[in-house]
């Protein structure tokens, strides 16, 4: 490979690290992990010959572990017989005792290990992986990344293919369970933004199952569910990348964000399979190597063939003193820390306190030498080779293990960081130089005739609910920016007093986020300080925060460029004066201008990239009914009991970009009537309550139905409602006179401001309740 490499020119060295680089950057979804990740253009190779030996060592590893594992959690002979120290387990937290009644059929379905040659060039196991399978992911996007970047360069070596072993992993998670239909797999990931988001969302596509939460399933009746926009769907297979405590906060961690009854379900025979299942995650402890080849012998009658580093217990006499006696040489482990101490990085004090907490209870450390590993060289550093480590993944298949062929290179810049650190930031692909045929990909070839499909996929209710809530925080900032912008030019120019006009539009952007601002200071400055601080709940920074959340929650939806104008949107809001001062209303206007343009761009995006599937429905219902609910509450403040000037009726209109539209129509100063009209009742209006509603109920009419009936859904009968208080409105009526020679909102329209609002309100909790809650799924409920 490397003589390949030499090959090249500097050029060509340079445009193939730089065309990796750029497809690292075009797939990933800006996490900081993935913005430093690097992949180095050199790949790692490795001979068919020593292949074959880590292929037998792995699937020794595999099935000592499966029977340590099945004791551990079972008779726990290798307790009762010393063969591993009953502490280190029992007080291990990575032991968790509620899993002793799991008996699951395989304890190590999916084994991970970092393994590397030491200094005679053996292979050797650095670190062991159950709990949390990271990694695959990142190996996968590599090498699509090398096949891309390398298509049609001559005398590259012949490679294995991986596609074999994802398609086995494929094949065992969509595998129906003895006396089972097959139901849905999936991978079950934290909630969250978490470094490891990107892998996970990417290995999920190419396997094309989905991303779950705990959130998003359900324990009933002993079963698993997945809760999507179309029901209850039962789930028959995951692949778990969740920690092990965090699985079921009913048994486990209260806190944890796993679904309640998990375990309970993995209790079930065949009704539904883990990989791995939770409790695996205690081979990860360095706690239990020492112990390695005495339990490989015992178990198997076998000699150890992938030993660990040396470690040594120090609760051995023997071991303890060969230990301290050169400390500089190893990294210890404490039982009830996860955190590796590499004992020459420390400073003096915290090696006397290393000390002394090892000559209190020396029972509860394990030392590991410091690792001596071989390098790797990189591809535009010559002469810079630095340790290095591979990932590697075996699946068990009935009674073997598949090892996949390749691997998930890593370089450090010291040895010792692997048993620290999760990942490295360099990365190298690993190549297994043999010709094994090539398997056929989960991708689709365009060597082969294509298959033609429409079909969206599966939609969990927690994507459905954060696109729903995407779309009321989106529209909520927008028409605060609309009112802030129109109520800023009707302040008084020297003190900013709120004048009659401007305080319903205060008032507005007071209420838009739910409970009413109250600071202290009530002055018109003083108020509008509140709603643009950046720490306050319920102003226009916490109401962009919601909206970044919950579009981060769904990032996969949206393309590249909406992203790119939420940054833009982001550093905008953030760019508000610190103090407000009467100075400021020409920079402030042009910022909210900013803010509206921007959304307006986010809306367009949405609407010309995103597929017309339920996806962009809930989308659009969450938009729209925001913008009906805000205006219904505007009109109110505006009109109802309150006679309104030329001034607000003005800046009503500008808000709904409306201005033209009324001139035409009318050629006559402002008509609170005609306003009412045109921003109430008009269905030709897009910014209109009654534009809003039809649209609202043609989105209700074309969400999926999820208890099959003659009649219609509580969400259309809802939607109904709502559109026959509009059509039976009689204009002539909202308004009355006031006593004074003007007119003012009448009862009539308070009511039906007010009617309106309650049934959109109930609107949105139907939905929420029928589509993400599933309270309404007879399945559900129909065993109670």
């Amino acid at each position: 490979m490397q003589q390949w490499w030499q090959q090249l020119s500097s050029a060509q060295q340079g445009q193939i690290d730089a065309m990796l680089q750029a497809e690292l950057r075009d797939h990933n979804y800006s996490s900081v992990t993935d913005a430093n990740r690097q992949l180095d253009a050199l790949p790692w190779c490795v001979s068919e010959q020593d292949w074959q030996q880590l292929e037998l060592a792995v699937s020794q590893r595999q099935k000592l572990w499966q029977m340590v594992l099945a004791d551990l959690y079972g008779p726990q002979q290798l307790l009762q017989t010393g063969l591993i120290p009953p502490l280190l387990v029992l007080q291990n937290p990575e032991f968790l005792p509620p899993l002793m009644t799991l008996n699951p059929p395989h304890w190590l379905p999916l084994l991970t290990l970092d393994v590397g040659f030491d200094a005679e060039g053996r292979w050797v196991s650095v670190r062991e992986h159950a709990s949390q399978v990271q990694g695959l992911g990142y190996l996968l996007q590599h090498r699509l990344a090398f096949n891309q970047v390398t298509a049609g360069h001559p005398d590259l070596p012949n490679k294995a293919h991986l596609a074999g072993f994802f398609r086995a992993l494929l094949q065992q998670l969509q595998q129906p369970q003895a006396g089972q239909t097959a139901g849905i797999a999936g991978i079950l990931v934290p909630p969250g933004r978490t470094a490891a988001y990107f892998e996970q969302s990417f290995l999920a596509s190419y396997l094309d199952i989905p991303l779950m939460q705990g959130a998003d399933l359900l324990m009933r009746d002993n079963t698993l569910w997945l809760k999507t926009l179309t029901g209850l769907q039962r789930v028959s297979a995951i692949l778990r990348q969740l920690p092990d405590a965090q699985c079921d906060a009913l048994e486990l961690d209260s806190l944890g964000s796993g679904c309640a009854g998990f375990l309970q379900v993995l209790r079930q025979a065949n009704h539904c399979q883990c990989l791995n299942p939770p409790g695996a995650g205690l081979i990860s402890s360095a706690m239990l190597k020492p112990f390695l080849a005495a339990l490989c012998q015992h178990l198997l009658g076998e000699s150890l063939l992938l030993p660990p580093l040396p470690s040594y217990w120090l609760g051995d006499s023997g071991s303890l003193a060969m230990v301290l006696a050169q400390p500089d040489n190893f990294v210890f482990h404490e039982l009830q820390s996860a955190q590796a101490r590499v004992f020459a990085s420390l400073s003096a004090a915290e090696q006397g306190l290393l000390f002394e907490q090892i000559s209190a209870n020396p029972y509860y450390f394990v030392a590991e030498q410091r690792a001596q590993l071989q390098t790797q060289p990189q591809a535009l550093i010559p002469n810079k080779e630095l340790p290095a480590v591979m990932r590697v993944f075996a699946l068990a298949t009935g009674n073997k293990s598949r090892l996949l062929p390749g691997g998930l290179g890593m370089l450090q810049i010291n040895a010792e960081d692997f048993l620290v650190t999760t990942l490295a930031p360099l990365f190298k692909d690993v190549w297994v130089l043999a010709d094994r045929g090539k398997a056929r990909s989960l991708l689709q070839s365009s060597d082969n005739p294509l298959l033609l499909s429409r079909h969206s996929g599966l939609v969990p209710s927690r994507v459905a609910d954060h696109l729903f809530w995407m779309g009321r925080y989106n529209e909520r900032l927008n028409l605060m920016a609309r009112s802030l912008r129109a109520l800023l030019p009707l302040l008084t120019n020297n003190e900013w007093v709120a004048t009659d006009d401007a305080q319903a539009l205060l008032q507005f952007c007071l209420k838009a986020n739910g409970n009413m601002l109250s600071p202290a200071d009530q002055s018109a400055i003083g108020l509008l300080t509140q709603i643009f601080a950046t720490d306050h709940a319920n102003g226009i920074v916490a109401v962009l925060e919601q909206l970044l959340f919950n579009a981060q929650s769904v990032r996969e939806y949206f393309a590249e460029d909406t992203w790119f104008v939420l940054d833009k949107l982001q550093d905008t809001i953030h760019s508000w004066p610190t103090h407000l001062s009467s100075q400021q209303p020409a920079q402030l206007l042009r910022q909210l201008d900013e803010v509206v343009l921007l959304q307006s761009a986010i809306y367009g995006l949405n609407n010309e990239t995103m597929s017309r599937t339920q996806t962009l429905r809930l989308l659009d219902l969450g938009q729209h009914l925001e913008r009906a609910l805000q205006t219904c509450a505007l009109l109110e403040l505006v009109f109802v009991r309150r006679r309104p000037g030329a001034g607000v009726l003005e800046a009503l209109l500008k808000m709904a970009d409306t201005v033209m539209t009324y001139r035409r129509r009318y050629r006559s100063e402002l008509h609170p009537l005609a306003v009412i009209d045109l921003l109430l009742l008009d269905t030709t209006t897009p910014r209109s309550v009654g534009y809003q509603c039809a649209r609202i109920s043609r989105q209700c009419n074309a969400l999926p139905s999820l208890n099959p009936s003659t009649g219609l859904t509580a969400e259309q009968r809802i939607a109904l409602e709502i559109t026959s208080l509009l059509q039976l409105a009689e204009p002539q009526s909202l308004l009355t006179d006031d006593g004074a020679g003007g007119e003012i909102g009448s009862e009539a329209l308070a009511e039906l401001l007010q009617a309106l609002q309650k049934q959109l309100r109930r609107l949105s909790d139907s939905i929420t309740l029928s589509y993400f809650n599933h309270a309404t799924d007879r399945r559900l409920w129909q065993s109670f």
